[in-house]
């Protein structure tokens, strides 16, 4: 019975991870969400007629104290849960500036934010479960193209969000570093969703529907092994430059 943890499980991508890992009743799920006080009715849907055990758990992965205090709310579940398979650290903040931002036109405060959520919290969050995982178990990170030197330097994916990307580039070189570091059976790699149609990802312009990103997502997943570690793939299995 694998159990499965994913950050921003509110909306887009996390959501539809939760979709997808509903439906068998093996699974058990821990689904963290930014704050239980928040819109999270269609999580709470999913959890009402879910095949799968689901638990939707707080935690701010921009808040080092929400991170640190998960370990207390998962060990007060009942009945206790497994230790964990699989950890997706997926939820990140991508914010729209208008003008839109340039690498000239960078603040402190966007960078800081940026890098919060979407380095720290994947690493804080990584370290405090670090304890609960499962001797083989697989983390994933989720980063973006816009973290690979070649592609942008090449002009295959346009130079944007300079916050974002710096952020995602660094959450790789700390995968490369965890994948070192987490233990030798376990298998840490860095994921690239593709450009999906979510709120993040922008409905009109995104290309890719999230049901097939998902469902492109497990099959990494379902072949990992200790080869891969500190990889760089897209959804689809193709591996990115760095």
């Amino acid at each position: 019975m694998p159990t499965i943890v994913i950050s921003g499980a509110r909306t887009g991508l996390g959501l539809e991870h939760i979709r997808q890992l509903s439906t068998n009743p093996s699974n058990t799920v821990l689904a963290l969400v930014r704050s239980l006080a928040g819109d999270i009715t269609k999580l709470r849907e999913m959890q009402c007629t879910s095949s799968a055990k689901i638990h939707i758990l707080e935690c701010d992965t921009s808040s080092p104290a929400s991170i640190s205090a998960l370990p207390s709310v998962i060990s007060s579940l009942s009945p206790p849960i497994a230790p964990i398979d699989v950890l997706i650290n997926n939820a990140a903040i991508l914010t729209v500036y208008a003008p839109p931002m340039t690498s000239l036109t960078l603040t402190p405060e966007s960078l800081s934010a940026h890098m919060t959520t979407n380095v720290l919290g994947p690493a804080l969050l990584t370290a405090i479960l670090h304890p609960l995982l499962s001797p083989k178990a697989k983390i994933i990170n989720i980063t973006s193209g816009l973290a690979s030197k070649t592609l942008v330097g090449n002009k295959t994916i346009t130079a944007v969000a300079p916050a974002y990307a710096i952020s995602k580039a660094a959450l790789n070189m700390l995968s490369v570093y965890q994948a070192q570091q987490v233990g030798e059976e376990r298998v840490v790699i860095v994921l690239d969703p593709g450009h999906c149609k979510t709120e993040m990802g922008g409905w009109d312009n995104a290309v890719l529907e999230p049901e097939d990103s998902v469902k492109g997502i497990w099959k990494i997943i379902g072949r990992l092994g200790k080869e891969d570690a500190g990889r760089f793939f897209w959804y689809d299995g193709t591996e990115l430059p760095w």
